[in-house]
């Protein structure tokens, strides 16, 4: 069972375990939980490919981004005003706790027509040579973030230990241990390459060494 998730970055997996928070018109919806997820995705994560989004998504093509307002409120003062970029990501500050627990998030829309996303991304692989702990760290915040989310049902959600990386040609990735020791995997029928998380590789100066840059590469368990 891999994970149900969407990841968006330009290197990335397509698949899809992320909650989309909506509102009804003349309505709001609470800013704590979600103060709560951007909170750790943000400025909890440990690992440097690891990221989050904050995505508008308009659901009605009558509607322009320009037209949209969101909004947070608390006691009936505006906060702040969210802006967004061209590619509908959204920039609303990240509360304390406390604060955001008193804050509501408005828009003038619809949940039918607007709603509001927070994702994971993957931060794209640029170095052919790179620590094993740096790039395998991102599966404890692949894990912690899915814990999240599901919240009273992540019982039910498998936990990451293995990355996929895909090429677009045949290629390999050595893993080079503390003691100079070479394991070399090589792509399979797909160009595909799937390497474990290992205690010991985590714990000691390991080294993953890519014969090309990967186009893509995901979590999997």
């Amino acid at each position: 069972m891999k994970l149900s998730t969407v990841f968006a970055a330009s290197v990335l997996i397509s698949s899809s375990l992320f909650s989309h928070f909506s509102y009804a018109e003349g309505r709001s919806i609470e800013y704590g939980k979600m103060n709560q997820y951007r909170d750790m995705a943000t400025n909890q994560a440990k690992s440097q490919y690891f990221s989050s989004l904050f995505k508008l998504k308009i659901n009605n093509p009558d509607i322009q981004q320009s037209d949209v307002k969101v909004w947070l409120e608390q006691e009936g003062k505006v906060l702040a005003e969210a802006t967004f970029d061209e590619e509908g990501n959204i920039g609303l500050p990240i509360l304390s706790q406390a604060d955001a627990d008193k804050t509501l998030l408005h828009s003038n829309y619809s949940k039918d027509d607007v709603g509001i996303a927070i994702t994971m991304s993957l931060k794209p692989i640029e170095s052919k040579e790179l620590k094993y702990s740096e790039v395998f760290l991102l599966l404890d915040d692949v894990n912690n973030f899915a814990e999240q989310m599901a919240g009273g049902f992540s019982m039910f959600v498998p936990s990451m230990d293995e990355i996929k990386f895909t090429f677009d040609a045949p290629s390999t990735i050595s893993v080079k241990d503390s003691k100079g020791k070479t394991k070399t995997y090589k792509t399979d029928d797909e160009f595909v390459i799937e390497i474990p998380k290992k205690k010991r590789w985590m714990q000691s100066d390991t080294w993953l060494q890519f014969s090309a840059l990967p186009t893509r590469y995901e979590p999997i368990n």
